[in-house]
């Protein structure tokens, strides 16, 4: 019992950094507005509020609208191998992403 709550533990711990690192490249780059750390999905997912098949639904529509909409690739992700499909193998630019959002809200 007390390695499962250790595990969760480190787990919660680990996530919370991502998370800071995140925060922190953005901070680093707002003037050069240059990504120097990409990061996985679930960080991308957690950054934005969001369930990880949100992300797979972004890419989807970001392949559907031919780029127009959504998530697209070079611009918001990278593949490591250019025949990978899974997309918690992909590598994610917080800067583009979190641009991307901010920029398609709508204020009332």
């Amino acid at each position: 019992m007390i390695t499962e709550s250790l595990k969760k533990e480190v787990k919660s711990i680990s996530d919370l950094l991502s998370s800071i690192d995140v925060s922190l490249q953005m901070i680093a780059n707002t003037k050069t507005r240059r990504t120097s750390a990409f990061v996985n999905r679930k960080t991308i997912a957690q950054r934005m509020g969001v369930p990880t098949v949100a992300i797979d639904k972004l890419i989807f529509q970001g392949i559907s609208s031919g780029g127009s909409s959504g998530l697209v690739e070079g611009k918001h992700f990278c593949k490591l191998d250019p025949l990978e499909k899974n997309s918690s193998k992909f590598l994610y630019d917080p800067y583009e992403i979190l641009q991307a959002a901010w920029s398609n809200f709508k204020y009332d």
